[in-house]
C-alpha cells in the first residue's frame, strides 16, 4: 500500500487529518508503515477524472481513496464501480460520513482521525479488504 489519496472534495481536509494524526500521537502507529498522503495535484490527477478511472488508478497504484462521497449518477460512478469491479483483496474506499461535522466538531474529527489511522494500519496488514467501502467514523 502506498498511502492515502484525498479525493477532490476533501483535499483540504487531508492537511487537517494529518495535523490530527500528529496532535493525537497517531503518527507512532503509522510510522511503522511507510505511508504517503497525497492530493490530486500531488499525483497530477485531473480533478474531473471519472470515478471508475480514479478507483482503478487507486487499486493499480496502491492508494486508499479518502472521499466524502461520490455521485451515483451513471455506470462510471463510484457506487457502480464498487458494485461491478470490487472484489475481496481490493483496497477499500474510506468515506467521511459527515464532512461538515468533521469541519466543525473537534471530537468528531478526532474520532475520524483515530479510525483512519487504525484502518490504514490494518489495510497495510491485509485487513479490512473484505468490504468495498468503510465509513468513518465507524
Amino acid at each position: 500500500m502506498r498511502g492515502l489519496l484525498a479525493d477532490v472534495n476533501v483535499q483540504g481536509h487531508l492537511l487537517y487529518l494529518c495535523q490530527l494524526f500528529e496532535s493525537l500521537d497517531l503518527e507512532s502507529v503509522l510510522i511503522e508503515i511507510p505511508l504517503e498522503f497525497a492530493t490530486f495535484a500531488d499525483l497530477q490527477i485531473p480533478q474531473n477524472l471519472d470515478d471508475r478511472s480514479l478507483w482503478q488508478r487507486c487499486q493499480q497504484d496502491g492508494w486508499v481513496l479518502f472521499t466524502d462521497n461520490r455521485n451515483d449518477e451513471n455506470e462510471n460512478s463510484l457506487h457502480a464501480t464498487l458494485a461491478d469491479s470490487w472484489h475481496k483483496g481490493c483496497f477499500p474506499v474510506l468515506t467521511l460520513a459527515n464532512k461538515k461535522k468533521f469541519e466543525r466538531n473537534s471530537i468528531y474529527a478526532e474520532r475520524v482521525a483515530v479510525d483512519v489511522a487504525e484502518l490504514l494500519f490494518g489495510i497495510a496488514h491485509q485487513e479490512y479488504r473484505d468490504r468495498p467501502r468503510i465509513y468513518v467514523p465507524r
